[in-house]
């Protein structure tokens, strides 16, 4: 699949976003879902729900910043 020759800041944010994502689920140990906390995923709860989030968005983000990087030196 062609990317059309986005630039790499695009890259950049996805990659500072999702690696972001994955840092505050790793310090708080939850991630809510909505404002008033009526649901939450932790550790604890829901374990599979909550390490396939912390997989997901920690792939997700060193994903793009590979694509990133390979756009600055291209």
């Amino acid at each position: 699949m062609k990317d059309g020759g986005a630039p790499a800041w695009r890259y950049g944010a996805v990659a500072i976003l999702c690696l972001g994502l994955f840092a505050y689920m790793l310090l708080t140990g939850e991630l809510a879902i909505d404002k008033q906390k009526t649901m939450i995923i932790t550790r604890g709860a829901n374990p599979f729900g909550y390490w396939a989030l912390v997989a997901a968005s920690g792939g997700m983000g060193l994903l793009a910043l590979r694509a990133a990087w390979r756009r600055l030196g291209a």
